[in-house]
């Protein structure tokens, strides 16, 4: 199974058999069987029949639409939920109850934090001229990750967001170090992306939070109730915590590209303040998400399976 990424102006989709016919400008362009297909992936001003959202849904592929001006998602189909109802009446249980939620939390941070300090270590490795920063940052993740470690701590949902957010503040300190001056890159900034880091980290944190999203989906629980995640209003929380352990993996993923020159300066413009990738930097950065996803993808949907079953023996909470 594979993904098909269509950006690209007056295009539209229709159903053709058991196929997708592409047009442009009215003129059919070729078709791609369903069968060949996990998700499709939208940007721009892309027309679609009706019926092509019902054989996607029918066939439970996949559709993800990006808008044309950022990388945000505007709309997701996600495919079949699994039946299990008693797995979502258990995760209901877990989230109004923080002893529940605190140990899965506990267990979050310390996964991503260990993963941040993976990167650095192995950019200290690959960059000798930045070890300073490196190791200073180093040093605070390394003592983060000691207290999250120690068993007789009393922790709670507050503490644990505090040290993500000490151990962000380390890592993002020393990971703009591993860039060129060129790129004006200081630090993460989502909206709107003023630099190419930027621009990419935030498109790779979309594709791989609509991934958390179909994993939820596909174990049947409600991606829109987290365990470390508090309930926001329009946010799939629990996709968000699934991809939180992740990040650090498109991190890496972004300073391959760059680091490699696979990405560079001229594939990206100065929008008012908002920088944007052009057609041929997103089809440099969509054929390397898809040829490194698959890992990723199956982690994603683990860690789905795992809280499907946690979530349904705590089902019996109910009543």
């Amino acid at each position: 199974m594979s993904s098909l990424y269509l950006d690209r102006k007056n295009l539209a989709i229709k159903l053709d058999g058991q196929a997708l016919a592409l047009y442009e400008d009215g003129e059919k362009k070729g078709t791609v069987p369903l069968h060949l297909l996990d998700r499709v992936v939208l940007r721009g001003n892309v027309q679609l029949e009706s019926r092509v959202l019902g054989a996607l849904s029918e066939r439970n592929i996949g559709l993800l639409v990006l808008s044309g001006r950022n990388t945000e998602a505007t709309a997701m189909l996600a495919g079949r939920s699994h039946n299990e109802t008693n797995r979502r009446l258990g995760q209901y249980c877990t989230s109004v109850n923080e002893e529940l939620r605190t140990p899965l939390s506990r267990w979050l941070v310390l996964v991503k934090v260990r993963a941040q300090q993976n990167l650095l270590r192995e950019a200290l490795a690959a960059r000798p001229d930045c070890r300073y920063p490196i190791t200073s940052a180093l040093q605070t993740i390394n003592g983060i990750i000691g207290q999250l470690r120690e068993d007789s701590f009393a922790i709670s949902l507050a503490s644990l967001r505090g040290f993500e957010g000490a151990a962000a503040a380390a890592y993002f300190g020393a990971y703009v170090h591993l860039f060129a001056d060129s790129l004006n890159f200081s630090g993460r900034k989502k909206r709107p992306p003023p630099d190419p880091v930027n621009a990419c980290l935030s498109l790779g944190y979309t594709l791989l939070h609509y991934d958390a999203v179909r994993a939820c989906h596909t174990v049947g629980l409600d991606t829109m109730l987290g365990f470390y995640h508090d309930v926001s209003f329009g946010r799939e929380s629990l996709a968000c915590d699934l991809m939180e352990p992740l990040r650090s993996l498109m991190d890496h993923w972004v300073w391959q590209l760059f680091r490699e020159r696979q990405l560079r300066p001229e594939h990206f413009s100065d929008d008012n303040g908002r920088c944007q990738m052009n057609k041929a930097g997103r089809q440099c950065f969509y054929g390397f998400y898809e040829s490194q996803a698959g890992p990723a993808r199956r982690l994603l949907r683990r860690y789905g399976y795992a809280l499907s079953k946690r979530y349904l023996a705590g089902s019996d909470l109910v009543g």
